[in-house]
């Protein structure tokens, strides 16, 4: 038989000498924070250059939806708008219902133009439509009712 004992004893990993590092002169922590150069703007003029940016902004995307829905609305939808209107109005007088699709047709049209306008301005989709609504009815009725101007300013 063979005399060979199981060794009680494992072998420990070889223990690793600690790595010096060897830094240049000069380059403790102090020394960094002095070798830094200073942002040229303080962070407090740099957070109100970034809010005067977009108060400017703001106000120059809502100028540019004014713009917009009034040029849709006196371009393409004023005329139209007038003519769907009166068109109704009559019709219902003479006892026509098909007048009440031409009085919806001019409320839409005199709608559209504002809600393209406030999407622009406000990107969001929902208030733009329901405040078109209301500004489509005044912007409506106020066509309606000043139709005999309108048509001798053609």
């Amino acid at each position: 038989m063979s005399s060979k004992r199981p060794s009680s004893k494992k072998k420990s990993p070889a223990k690793r000498k600690p790595a010096s590092k060897k830094r240049p002169a000069g380059t403790d922590a102090a020394a960094k924070g002095a070798q830094r150069k200073p942002s040229s703007v303080p962070r407090k003029q740099r957070e109100e250059q970034l809010r005067r940016q977009e108060q400017r902004w703001k106000w120059a995307r809502r100028l540019w939806a004014v713009v917009t829905a009034l040029l849709i609305a006196a371009l393409l939808f004023e005329s139209t708008m007038i003519f769907t209107l009166g068109m109704g109005v009559y019709m219902l007088s003479v006892q026509e219902f098909i007048g009440l699709w031409f009085v919806a047709g001019g409320y839409v049209l005199a709608c559209l133009p504002w809600a393209f306008g406030l999407l622009i301005a406000t990107g969001q989709f929902w208030r733009s439509l329901t405040h078109s609504l209301w500004i489509g009815l005044i912007y409506g009725t106020a066509g309606f009712l000043f139709l005999d101007q309108i048509l001798a300013a053609l």
